[in-house]
């Protein structure tokens, strides 16, 4: 683990962008209508997903494409940040797990006890897929090009579920590279369903989020 600054279940929210105010604001509305009005709910809160049908403008699916089409791989500052990853389905199964288990108005952290430097996670998937492509090793490491960070990111996420992993007894079920390797496939495997989720629209939105 890099340092020891975890998210726990009481740690306050500071959120550093409007993007990540937006995403704490619906969590302050959802206890507020249990503690008005007795609505029975549940808080999770998780680390980043990862796995099949993940939109391609998030980091791996956008990755695992431009490698495929020998494209720029597009990392932001110097690559430094840390977050933690979980395979999507351990995601569901957590969830699942929690609405049927856990206790109304408490608040359960998913992660997936699994953190890694972007730039280190970029070199997984180049390794991973040049080796699926049969290109040589190292063949796709050229792609890798340095843009500048995004205004108020955040260089750590750090999610400890710990109280999900002892109070329900759940943890993820796959190791990451195994997960990786899972992604990976599935991408390669869909190509189709890859091409025609790339639209124009999507297009414009990667030249404004990745501009050097």
């Amino acid at each position: 683990a890099y340092g020891k600054d975890f998210f726990y279940e009481d740690t306050k929210y500071n959120p550093h962008s409007p993007y990540s105010a937006s995403k704490a604001s619906s969590d302050h509305f959802v206890r507020a209508y249990h503690d008005t009005y007795g609505m029975p709910t549940i808080v999770t809160n998780c680390s980043n997903n990862y796995g099949p049908y993940q939109f391609p403008e998030k980091l791996i699916p956008l990755f695992i494409n431009n490698i495929c089409h020998c494209k720029p791989l597009p990392v932001y500052g110097n690559g430094e940040n840390v977050r933690d990853w979980l395979y999507v389905v351990d995601h569901a199964r957590a969830i699942e797990l929690i609405f049927h288990k856990g206790k109304v108005a408490d608040t359960y952290n998913i992660g997936g006890f699994n953190e890694w430097k972007n730039i280190d996670i970029i070199k997984v998937i180049i390794k991973t897929v040049d080796r699926l492509l049969g290109n040589p090793e190292g063949y796709s490491l050229d792609l890798i090009t340095y843009v500048t960070d995004r205004k108020g990111h955040d260089m750590r996420y750090a999610i400890d579920s710990t109280k999900l992993k002892n109070e329900l007894g759940w943890e993820p079920s796959l190791q990451f590279e195994e997960g990786i390797e899972k992604t990976v496939r599935w991408y390669l495997d869909n190509q189709v369903w890859m091409d025609n989720i790339i639209t124009g629209t999507y297009q414009r939105y990667y030249e404004d989020m990745y501009k050097k």
